[in-house]
């Protein structure tokens, strides 16, 4: 049974690019009324578009997630779009350059957690406030395979989604009589601006290389979609998962079972 989403207000933050903007478009395809958050206008900008050519609502704002200031000012214009948010989608991320631990900077470090996670909690504690007062909501927020792998010169953006797991996890006990389900999808290797950011540091041999063996680490030998991340964020936001709350769910062609 497919979801659908009429009625709904869904907000994605890191909704300029990549798996936001995925999720927006098959967010909107269901009836579901989007606002996006991204750092990036010309990113949602671009996003409006891909929206309004399906005649769906959208409504962009710019904001920091890493902001505290910036976040709660999101937050409350976004509930003035409709008055609810009934799912929210905590996407916004980075990644780091191909560095070494011991060779990570500490302003790398203190950047990568800022966002990947005090910027996923101050999302989150806007979100869990609005919707203990209209009565529940969803949110689900973008883990990774690197929360239950390894892969060296990535040991900031692994630490960092690590940690986005525990706090997953805990705010659902948290709030699970609330009616207030709080879950993670982990992707597997998506070829996003994402990926390539992470590959920065390589040579274009060594990117090509590098890209192939992340897809051969997958048992289906092959990089996942943003859509396909999109599907499995859709299924923990709606009706059909109301009794799913604090997991982390694998969209990862198989890596996960290795």
């Amino acid at each position: 049974m497919a979801a659908h989403f009429d009625g709904k207000t869904v907000l994605i933050t890191g909704a300029g690019s990549g798996i936001g903007q995925e999720s927006a478009l098959a967010f909107a395809e269901a009836g579901a009324v989007v606002i996006g958050i991204d750092r990036s206008s010309d990113g949602l900008s671009r996003t409006g578009e891909r929206l309004e050519a399906l005649g769906a609502r959208f409504e962009a704002l710019t904001a920091d997630v890493s902001d505290e200031h910036s976040v709660a000012a999101a937050i409350a214009k976004a509930k003035s779009v409709t008055g609810r948010i009934d799912c929210a989608f905590n996407n916004a991320g980075i990644t780091q350059s191909a560095t070494l631990t011991a060779d990570l900077t500490l302003e790398e470090w203190d950047r990568v957690m800022r966002i990947n996670v005090t910027g996923v909690w101050l999302c989150m504690r806007a979100e869990i406030k609005l919707m203990q007062a209209q009565g529940g909501g969803s949110i689900t927020n973008t883990a990774s395979f690197l929360s239950y792998h390894s892969m060296v010169m990535q040991t900031a953006y692994a630490a960092s989604k690590v940690a986005l797991v525990g706090l997953t996890k805990n705010a659902a006990i948290e709030y699970a009589t609330a009616g207030i389900r709080i879950n993670a999808v982990a992707p597997g290797g998506i070829p996003t601006g994402m990926m390539a950011q992470s590959l920065s540091g390589l040579g274009h041999e060594q990117e090509n290389a590098a890209r192939q063996a992340i897809a051969d680490m997958h048992p289906m030998k092959r990089l996942g979609k943003p859509r396909e991340i999109a599907h499995a964020v859709m299924f923990l936001s709606s009706d059909e998962a109301q009794f799913v709350t604090g997991i982390c769910l694998p969209v990862d062609g198989g890596w996960s079972a290795l």
